[in-house]
């Protein structure tokens, strides 16, 4: 029932701000700093970093409370400006729907969301956020995940705090050279060549193709890779004809390269289980999957040691958070400046290298063992010989190369504030589709990607169907 009334609410309001607001949303005129301590909030989803950093300072945590204790610790007192976190358990779903009703409400307990990249768009055509545009400086960030704190207009509203994108995992024993490979069904031709010479690899290709934002994520990639220009930056199906001619080759494939039991069950989790357990010839996943696959094993695990890793040969959609500030916030110049030192070369340092996430900075993929010992906050003394994520660096340095390299040819997901029903449709029609192909029955390809470029294309206008149409509430 959260999913549906998230995405009532967010048409509803959308539609408003088309009808009332003049000027761009979230483009009103800044309070004054503060002329006292403040404390500034974050709403966020969990903090799933990999490494804490070392002691004496910093304990078991993840990376973002190792980050905000820092500052509290060393510019709190400097600054006057507390920060404290407040993380919503549950996944990304739960996340969406707490974060605008919040935003909604007009909530002004909270200063900063950290929004996963595809709700940006919908937040500030909401008015939720404040615009950052000639506020944030743009230097130094990345061009795809700075882009990605930007709306259909091109104007800025979040900074990139961590990104993500898909590698191809492959079994190094038995494909000696995937970068040799340059689409995605000669990934597949080759899965179907490697298992016919050994059975045991039961799995030609891991990715993920369960009814879950995952298969969204998927189904773009292969798309953007085999019907480039098939769909338009906002999700639009340009080209029906070329895009159902991509899903009945996926569709075609299913049984063979890509088992029937994905369609139904595999999500990152499922797709690492069956690599790391030695049944996979390839996987599509995220680089904190690396850290997995190298950590320790018992003897007892079939874990596949021999793997290489290499950027997606076609484009990955652009995973990640951004960082934004609440309308509702009585404190937007004290949140800028969090955001600025938790979107800075230092802490994205830490992110990735301590951290695990993949980096909005490309002076973060340094290769050495080096990490920061201080900041400086504009018009207040440096802070010096204080390290903000310890001394030890972590084992995705490795794969430093592999990322940056598919950052630079990623897609990001469909600009729209009707992101929420874009994502919903393709997963409930065209899940059905795979799932009846994968069990032997008839399907309509280009039956059902007609249908759905015609209800995505009313979606994108603030005109979707029905919702019952396609959620079932289980």
């Amino acid at each position: 029932m959260r999913r549906i009334r998230s995405i009532t609410l967010t048409v509803v309001a959308v539609a408003a701000c088309a009808v009332g607001c003049t000027t761009a949303p979230g483009t009103a005129p800044w309070p004054p700093p503060a002329t006292g301590p403040v404390t500034i909030t974050i709403l966020s989803g969990t903090d799933t970093s990999i490494s804490p950093g070392s002691l004496p300072l910093h304990g078991a945590t993840g990376m973002y409370s190792e980050l905000v204790d820092w500052w509290n610790t060393y510019e709190e007192p400097l600054t006057g400006i507390r920060v404290r976190i407040d993380a919503i358990d549950g996944g990304a779903t739960m996340e969406h729907s707490e974060m605008l009703a919040a935003a909604q409400a007009g909530d002004a307990s909270y200063d900063i969301y950290n929004l996963d990249n595809e709700w940006v768009s919908e937040f500030a055509a909401g008015g939720y956020i404040r615009s950052l545009q000639g506020r944030l400086p743009e230097g130094g960030f990345l061009r795809q995940p700075l882009a990605s704190g930007r709306d259909a207009s091109g104007r800025l509203y979040a900074a990139p705090f961590t990104t993500d994108v898909g590698l191809l995992y492959y079994r190094s024993d038995l494909v000696p050279d995937a970068s040799a490979l340059g689409a995605f069904w000669q990934v597949l031709q080759k899965a179907q060549q490697v298992q016919g010479d050994h059975p045991a690899m039961t799995v030609g290709y891991a990715g993920q193709f369960a009814e879950y934002e995952g298969l969204t994520v998927n189904l773009l990639e292969i798309i953007h890779g085999g019907a480039p220009g098939a769909m338009g930056p906002d999700g639009a199906i340009r080209n029906p004809a070329a895009v159902a001619a991509v899903l009945q080759k996926l569709v075609d494939e299913l049984g063979g390269p890509i088992p029937g039991s994905e369609v139904s069950s595999y999500t990152e989790l499922q797709s690492y289980q069956a690599f790391a357990g030695g049944h996979a010839v390839f996987m599509r996943n995220w680089p904190i999957y690396y850290n997995l696959l190298t950590a320790p094993q018992s003897e007892s695990s079939s874990t596949a040691r021999n793997f290489g890793v290499a950027p997606l040969p076609f484009p990955s959609v652009l995973g990640g958070q951004d960082l934004a500030t609440s309308t509702s916030s009585a404190h937007p110049a004290e949140a800028l400046q969090v955001i600025k030192f938790l979107t800075s070369p230092q802490a994205e340092r830490c992110l990735f290298a301590v951290g695990g996430f993949p980096a909005t900075r490309s002076s973060a993929y340094a290769a050495n063992s080096q990490l920061p010992t201080g900041y400086q906050v504009a018009g207040q003394p440096a802070v010096t010989g204080h390290p903000l994520c310890g001394s030890t660096t972590g084992r995705q340095l490795h794969i430093g190369r592999e990322i940056l390299q598919g950052i630079a040819g990623s897609v990001p997901r469909p600009v729209t504030p009707y992101y929420t029903e874009f994502s919903t449709l393709v997963q409930d029609q065209v899940w059905p589709l795979l799932r009846t192909a994968s069990q032997g029955g008839n399907t309509n390809v280009g039956g059902a990607v007609n249908a759905l470029a015609t209800d995505i294309q009313a979606a994108l206008s603030g005109h979707a169907a029905p919702l019952s149409r396609y959620v079932t509430v289980r």
